[in-house]
Formats: structure tokens, C-alpha cells, sequence
């Protein structure tokens, strides 16, 4: 099956909040190994967040596979394929 992915759509969010393209912003592994977000969001059990700082911007990955960068819902989803 075909997974979306996690850091990606973590750049993609937080340039939308800033207004750039993702290619304007610092690199993700600048601030956190983006390993690290893929094990996270691949967690399964229970209801969880997990929250870090990127650059400016706080965002936040949610069990519900939501993206928010300070405080805003972005969408799309991140989608962890099929459940």
C-alpha cells in the first residue's frame, strides 16, 4: 500500500502557514531527525500527539493523522494508508 509522507506534508504544512514554498524553508533535519516523525506517526495504539519546534513554527502530529502548525489544522491529512 502506498503511504503518504508523514515529512513531507510537515513542510508542506508549515510553508503554508508561513506563506512560502517549501524549498524557502530551513531543512526539517535542521530541527529533528525526520526518522523520528516517521516511527511516531506510525504508532497505532492509543491517542497521542507529538509536538516540536520547526524554525518558528510549533506543529503538532495527532493519532487522528492531523497536522497543526501553531494551532491551525492543515489539510490534507496525512494519511498512514490502510488501517
Amino acid at each position: 500500500m502506498m503511504r503518504t509522507d508523514v515529512v513531507t506534508n510537515v513542510v508542506k504544512a508549515v510553508a503554508a502557514q508561513d506563506e512560502v514554498e517549501p524549498g524557502e524553508l530551513d531543512s526539517l533535519y535542521e530541527y529533528i531527525d525526520p526518522e523520528i516523525l516517521e516511527k511516531v506517526y506510525e504508532q497505532e495504539k492509543g491517542d497521542w500527539t507529538f509536538t516540536f519546534q520547526y524554525s518558528d513554527p510549533q506543529v503538532t502530529l495527532t493519532h487522528e493523522e492531523q497536522i497543526f502548525v501553531d494551532g491551525v489544522l492543515h489539510t490534507p491529512s496525512v494519511s498512514r494508508g490502510s488501517k
